[in-house]
């Protein structure tokens, strides 16, 4: 494992909040998400994980905002406990985000992606900007190029087993890797990633994901020509650590966004709301209070 650290009284007050899991088909594979219903209340936020990333990872996150918002976190299929997949696409990514909604009965939901989970959110708004009221990236990249993708080599087929979940946690790492003192986040992240089989333990994310991965249609432009086309508000959260927000990424952010909606976490790497789970918490509540209390 890794640490004996007692985990804080507030990480285990969200992790107990009541949360349903659902399930919705999409183009043949099934697609599992949480909700965090609170009744009579209409907002709603739609959360995204990154690659090799998955629901659970926003078990810690929703409940702080589940008073106001109606709160999803979507498994993107290869992940999780959805399903995989022979191929993978963003169009495909963005039909499973757009299901969920669907099937949630949100209207208009403000989405947050982490990471690659960022840029899928990013894509989904350009492409159905009238399905979305508002887009928050956390550490997710932005490139002036429209990028091609060459297809990484596919790992070897066989799946490692371990002989019980401790070994599996012990065996799990953060990609892209980074330090990490909260060690009870990734025990508990960790603990979610692996599922068990007659054969033992294993982690449930496709390791060929990228692999299989398809390239994008010619009507996906570069990201930031994406965010720039946006009519609806945007938000970068990054952590000032993170090695995909040098001086010349962090320029680029202030060119594309409003100032009051840029938010840096101290002290936080790439993984930021494992690094500083209660400051991140906190710069997404004052984001959202004030998206929701003035003109953006």
């Amino acid at each position: 494992m890794y640490g004996n650290t007692m985990p804080p009284a507030w990480f285990e007050k969200h992790i107990s909040a009541p949360r349903d899991d659902h399930f919705v088909s999409v183009q043949g594979c099934n697609i599992h998400y949480q909700s965090w219903a609170v009744p009579n209340v209409e907002r709603s936020l739609v959360l995204i994980h990154g690659h090799g990333a998955h629901t659970h990872w926003w078990d810690f996150i929703a409940p702080a905002f589940i008073e106001n918002y109606r709160v999803v976190a979507i498994d993107l299929s290869g992940a999780g406990d959805s399903g995989h997949r022979p191929q993978y696409s963003t169009a495909l990514f963005c039909d499973e985000i757009a299901s969920v909604i669907n099937d949630a009965d949100l209207i208009s939901p403000l989405l947050l992606g982490h990471s690659f989970g960022g840029s899928l959110a990013r894509t989904f708004c350009f492409l159905h900007p009238r399905l979305v009221s508002g887009l928050i990236l956390a550490d997710s990249a932005i490139s002036v190029n429209r990028r091609t993708r060459a297809l990484p080599v596919a790992p070897r087929g066989n799946i490692r087993y371990y002989r019980d979940l401790s070994e599996g946690v012990r065996r799990f790492r953060l990609r892209p890797p980074q330090p990490c003192e909260n060690a009870f986040l990734v025990d508990y992240i960790a603990t979610h990633s692996l599922m068990e089989s007659a054969a033992g333990f294993c982690f449930k994310l496709d390791q060929a994901l990228f692999a299989k991965m398809v390239e994008d249609p010619e009507n996906i432009p570069d990201s930031a020509t994406m965010l720039r086309a946006l009519t609806c508000p945007i938000a970068m959260i990054y952590g000032d650590r993170s090695r995909f927000f040098g001086p010349e990424a962090v320029a680029l952010v202030r060119q594309i966004f409003l100032e009051n909606n840029i938010l840096k976490i101290e002290q936080a790497h790439h993984h930021l709301f494992l690094d500083k789970p209660q400051d991140f918490i906190t710069a997404l509540d004052q984001l959202l209070t004030r998206w929701s209390t003035s003109a953006v």
